[in-house]
């Protein structure tokens, strides 16, 4: 039975541009699916979410339209910058919602075991974000590429979605957002809110660029 306190933001509202597709990579085929429509299944399997919210560009609202309908989401259009999109994915909830999971539409991979432990996690603390560890040394460097600090691997993790939050915790976060974040954790962060890190999955990988789809197509298919 889907909780009426919690709803999803799938953010696919980007250009895409780094593919070098006319079509944003969130719309491209994936075994089938558009990329996006893979995370609307995963969340709507582990019947949790109420309303599920997908902010795409304004001019593919109407495009897409018929597919909202056929698999039960709720379409919003987007703004020019990805913190516009959530904004505009939070104005968005209905008034019952407690719990809020927002998730990148190019990460097709996520699982249902993922989005449940990263809602549980935000229950019990306010936040939390799904991370893996960081498998290789890191190496921070000056402008010209030369190294300028070698970062304990031990303490670096490398942030995934969803990232899910209280509601209040999130809507705070982004009426007083900062100039430059990078994700809805690093908004939260900086409003002085401990962000909880829950495991996630090496294979909830974010598409990027065309070699990305054949990975992805690899993992689907094992």
């Amino acid at each position: 039975m889907n909780n009426p306190n919690n709803a999803a933001i799938i953010v696919a509202a980007g250009a895409g541009t780094r593919l070098g597709a006319a079509t944003p990579k969130q719309f491209l085929k994936l075994n089938g699916l558009p990329v996006f429509l893979w995370s609307v299944r995963a969340f709507q399997k582990t019947r949790l979410f109420s309303q599920i919210i997908v902010v795409v560009p304004s001019v593919f609202v109407r495009r897409l339209t018929p597919l909202a309908q056929r698999n039960n989401f709720t379409l919003i259009a987007g703004g020019r910058e990805r913190h516009d999109s959530v904004k505009a994915g939070l104005k968005g909830l209905n008034d019952s919602i407690h719990y809020v999971a927002i998730h990148d539409g190019a990460r097709p991979l996520v699982t249902p075991e993922i989005i449940t432990r990263g809602i549980a996690a935000a229950q019990r603390h306010g936040a939390s974000v799904i991370a893996v560890p960081a498998r290789d040394t890191v190496k921070l460097s000056t402008k010209k590429s030369i190294v300028s600090k070698t970062i304990p691997r031990s303490s670096v993790w490398l942030a995934q979605t969803p990232q899910t939050f209280k509601r209040s915790v999130i809507e705070r976060a982004y009426a007083r957002r900062p100039a430059t974040v990078t994700d809805d954790a690093q908004v939260v962060e900086s409003t002085g809110v401990k962000v909880i890190i829950v495991p996630g999955d090496y294979c909830n990988i974010k598409i990027t660029d065309r070699r990305d789809f054949s990975i992805a197509r690899l993992f689907i298919k094992k």
